[in-house]
């Protein structure tokens, strides 16, 4: 799989200059928003992308690489405020994405990581989630059930922050590692797009845009165009297929072309007999014609049963947190009496994989080949076996 990306910054219809920053250079995609008075805020945003440039240049290789370049970052900020008067309690909001490398018996991979309001969504099967979770004022209150979505969007404290880069000498900030999936697409934003544009809004762009600079681009402009009260950064990263992987998919016959294809075939002969036989007698019409119905149905039968059981999907079997993890062939819709079989039992329950992840597992990814879905299932289980011995050091 390879990234494809696009970029767009925009100092708004209010502010007198842009204390954003980013940086999408195909190993580290990040989105900084800087705050202080004078031009703090602008140089922390810089100090925070250059920080992460820097450590990008040597490559990650694991979930690791990214939240010590953060923590890095952080004390670079923290010293910076310190030393002059107007730079003093400055800081900065961070949102990042690295690709990792395919190992061996390890896929491609992201790491997404968030210290403060900057967002980053994810846009897939034409659904989109937010994968970072905001560390704001307004989003504990959310959180305890003290004001709704509606209220957050204009409340009056809604930019106040509860974790920023260089603030204090040590931030804590969130990391996933989530499968690279192809055809999924990751927004990463400054607040200036969310607090103007809502997630609707934000996804009917999306569905609009296939180039993800167009779709950067376009977000930007609505943003200004909804009043433009602060800077706005958007960073769109899009996973696609490789030019082989791409060759497969436009050559695999299609499901519907195979449906119409195979009853004609089954007919053939039948309809030709009972051509022949126009002017025998009513019961070898009758028994033709009995013939020829059964041959069709015998025929559509094995159309409906191919169907059913053809490709492959990522599911849980069972209910409640102990679910497990599977493969499985056929359809996830059921076609009469035919049933999707499980071909791979991960050996991972529903209670150790990550909430989000597990609602987008609800929606049972299809795959056109068993590698392709166990290789899915494979990272999931091997990151949370990476997880498990740092479990609890808030990462």
């Amino acid at each position: 799989m390879k990234l494809v990306w696009g970029a767009a910054s925009h100092v708004g219809m209010v502010r007198q200059q842009n204390e954003d920053a980013f940086v999408a250079e195909g190993n580290v995609f990040a989105v900084a928003d800087g705050m202080g008075g004078h031009n703090a805020g602008e140089v922390a945003s810089a100090l925070a992308v250059e920080g992460l440039r820097r450590a990008a240049a040597a490559g990650f290789t694991a979930a690791e690489g990214l939240v010590t370049a953060i923590n890095t970052t952080n004390a670079t900020i923290h010293e910076a405020s310190g030393g002059l008067s107007e730079q003093r309690g400055m800081g900065t909001t961070l949102t990042a994405l690295v690709p990792l490398p395919a190992t061996d018996g390890e896929p491609q991979r992201v790491v997404v990581a968030n210290v403060g309001d900057s967002r980053i969504y994810l846009w897939r099967g034409d659904e989109l989630k937010q994968v970072s979770a905001d560390h704001s004022y307004v989003q504990e209150l959310l959180s305890e059930g003290l004001i709704t979505v509606a209220e957050a969007r204009i409340h009056p404290r809604r930019n106040i922050v509860t974790r920023a880069l260089g603030i204090e000498g040590d931030v804590n900030a969130d990391s996933w590692v989530l499968p690279m999936v192809m055809g999924d697409r990751y927004v990463l934003c400054s607040d200036g797009l969310v607090d103007e544009v809502d997630d609707d809004e934000i996804a009917t762009i999306l569905r609009a845009s296939t180039n993800p600079q167009a779709a950067a681009d376009h977000l930007v402009r609505v943003a200004n165009d909804h009043g433009g009260r602060d800077n706005t950064t958007v960073v769109v990263v899009d996973i696609l297929a490789d030019t082989a992987d791409v060759t497969s998919q436009d050559t695999a016959p299609s499901t519907a072309a195979t449906s119409t294809t195979l009853p004609e075939s089954s007919a053939a002969s039948p309809g030709d007999a009972a051509a022949h036989v126009v002017a025998s007698t009513r019961p070898r019409r009758v028994l033709v014609t009995v013939a020829l119905v059964a041959v069709l149905a015998l025929g559509a039968l094995s159309v409906v049963g191919w169907y059913a059981r053809n490709g492959y999907f990522v599911g849980f079997a069972g209910q409640g947190d102990q679910a497990q993890l599977v493969v499985f062939k056929g359809r996830a819709e059921n076609i009469l009496w035919f049933r999707p079989t499980i071909e791979v039992d991960s050996g991972v329950a529903r209670q150790d994989i990550f909430p989000s992840l597990a609602d987008d597992i609800d929606d049972r990814p299809k795959y056109d080949s068993l590698a392709r879905a166990e290789a899915y299932v494979n990272s999931i289980r091997d990151v949370i076996a990476a997880q498990k011995p740092a479990a609890g050091d808030g990462t």
